[in-house]
């Protein structure tokens, strides 16, 4: 079921039964300080690659949106520590709906950075960043346009 298909607006995406991705979020060292978002630098080989972008991809069968975006986390970046929550109600989702395709966003809350482990093929490298700082980079077009909805305060 991964595959490439169009959406009722016409546009390619990958995943014959929509995608899914996570934004893992870390409390702010201080009340100072922002929040701190996961993102992934897309190798060039890949769609979209040189753009950042959150772990995430095509959903399987059967699988729910929060589960597929942990499964694809842990293919791009390899394990993920004990204290990313499963299991749990994200603390916030969004749904970008191209009528016959959705690409559905989980914002889990974790309570520290981490590093990530490894990294596949897909990915080039990985930062924490605040939320202004996401916006100086080169974001995959998609999450530049959901940004301002992944990132309300906890």
């Amino acid at each position: 079921m991964e595959r490439f298909v169009f959406c009722s607006r016409g546009c390619q995406h990958w995943g014959a039964l929509g995608a899914a991705g996570v934004l893992l979020r870390a409390a702010a060292a201080d009340a100072a300080d922002e929040p701190q978002y996961l993102l992934v630098l897309r190798h060039p080989r890949s769609h979209q690659g040189g753009t950042w972008a959150l772990p995430g991809g095509a959903l399987l069968p059967g699988e729910s949106a929060l589960d597929g975006a942990l499964r694809e986390a842990e293919e791009e970046l390899g394990p993920l520590p004990p204290h990313v929550p499963r299991g749990l109600a994200p603390a916030h989702e969004y749904v970008d709906d191209h009528g016959a395709w959705a690409y559905t966003t989980v914002v889990l809350n974790v309570e520290t950075a981490f590093e990530p482990a490894a990294a596949n093929w897909e990915t080039a490298d990985w930062a924490w960043v605040s939320a202004s700082q996401a916006l100086a980079l080169p974001l995959l077009p998609a999450l530049r346009a959901a940004w301002p909805a992944l990132t309300i305060p906890r």
